[in-house]
């Protein structure tokens, strides 16, 4: 495992005001889905890049862990594998359509 190269920034005690601030800021919700659940708060610009911005609220933005994940792999250039990609698409489906079958009588 890799050491995170901004994790010097999320253990200092001025994250935790800033972290929460961003997420009072946006609402308690992901910026990009809109989901209450998992927050995180992502940096625009890194902290390995920009160590100056890591305590600037203007950085930041509130994202669910899956958002936060997905954005983080765009930036970093991992491209999502078409067959998981294929796979959440069949799943989302299968949760919103009703399950069919041969004679029961839906009440």
């Amino acid at each position: 495992m890799t050491k995170r190269p901004g994790r010097w920034a999320l253990v200092r005690k001025e994250w935790q005001a800033v972290r929460h601030g961003v997420l009072e800021r946006d609402g308690w919700q992901c910026q990009h889905c809109g989901a209450r659940r998992r927050l995180e708060v992502h940096h625009v610009k890194r902290v390995a890049d920009h160590p100056e911005l890591a305590f600037d609220p203007s950085n930041c933005l509130t994202l669910c862990g899956p958002c936060h994940t997905r954005v983080t792999n765009l930036e970093l250039g991992n491209n999502p594998d078409p067959k998981r990609v294929a796979w959440r698409k069949a799943v989302a489906e299968l949760a919103t359509k009703p399950i069919e079958r041969k004679g029961e009588i839906n009440a």
